[in-house]
């Protein structure tokens, strides 16, 4: 197996996750440090466009996007403790839920209260991420108490899932209870309120303490230029061809455009279309940085398109 490369910055929520479920799958792992803003000019070759954290490089393979990120983790080590053969589709169930609803929520409650204490380019970016292109300060502040009622009713709803067993769909820990200690320590960390917010839920306080006592973290550290190197002397060990599927059209090696269903500030994937089932696209993308690598999405939550 390549050496597992990833892409990330240090206060990245969802990059602390796949650094949760790589501590508690035991993977080794190396670490490089992006910018937490655009422009990111030694990541963007990677990726074909994708600029959200984190991203996972193996070789000339880059995986993009946290669920994609796991699924890719789970059949590079040949590790199933985070998603077990026989809970994956709960487990991937729930955590697409709790990283949509339940962290777009999280994350208007933690922008929102440091609308005047946050670097503007900073609340400007993940303003256009999370909210659209018509958010206003105005608007988030005026709908603060409803969000927080939000977010307190479905972690409510998780505490009451946790209660008498080990994890969440087990007695073993796994990528679900990943999930729900990454929002905690969000919240935690970022709301200065959290710490009191969370502790009307001590189910989720378990799994937090239990799933960061248990993730071991083993890295080195890599530079940027170096991971680019490591890519440009690599070959994908990727496959190539489209599922056939009622409805769509797309072919190999079509040109294709990948974006977030979500109106958002993203700019769209562009390259080849390689391979397509029902979990995951892949595109055959060129840069003069990094020659030939296979960028790898999920196809949930995003619109795939022929641009031909």
């Amino acid at each position: 197996m390549k050496d597992l490369i990833l892409h990330h910055y240090w206060p990245s929520p969802f990059a602390h996750k796949i650094r949760l479920a790589l501590g508690l799958s035991g993977a080794v792992w190396k670490s490089v440090e992006i910018p937490r803003v655009p422009p990111k000019p030694l990541l963007m070759p990677l990726t074909a466009g994708y600029r959200r954290t984190p991203v996972l490089q193996s070789g000339a393979d880059v995986y993009c996007d946290t669920q994609n990120i796991i699924r890719a983790l789970s059949e590079l080590t040949d590790d199933r403790k985070l998603l077990p053969d026989d809970r994956r589709g709960t487990i991937l169930a729930f955590t697409d839920w709790a990283d949509g609803a339940v962290f777009n929520l999280a994350a208007r409650v933690v922008l929102t209260s440091a609308l005047d204490t946050a670097p503007p380019e900073f609340i400007q970016d993940r303003g256009g991420l999370y909210f659209g292109p018509n958010w206003t300060p105005q608007g988030l502040k005026s709908q603060l108490p409803g969000v927080i009622l939000q977010l307190a009713a479905h972690l409510n709803s998780i505490d009451q899932g946790l209660s008498g067993r080990g994890g969440y769909v087990s007695d073993d820990l796994s990528y679900a209870d990943v999930t729900i200690a990454y929002l905690a320590w969000f919240i935690r960390g970022r709301w200065d309120q959290g710490p009191e917010f969370l502790q009307q839920f001590a189910n989720i306080e378990r799994i937090e303490r239990e799933v960061h006592a248990a993730a071991q973290e083993n890295h080195q550290e890599l530079s940027a230029e170096e991971a680019l190197v490591i890519a440009e002397r690599s070959q994908s060990a990727s496959p190539c061809g489209v599922t056939a599927q009622c409805g769509v059209t797309l072919e190999q090696g079509m040109r294709v455009t990948i974006k977030p269903q979500a109106e958002t500030s993203d700019p769209p994937v562009i390259g080849r279309l390689r391979y397509l089932d029902r979990e995951r696209v892949s595109i055959d993308h060129h840069a003069p940085e990094v020659g030939d690598v296979v960028v790898h999405l999920p196809i949930a939550g995003y619109q795939i398109q022929s641009c031909e």
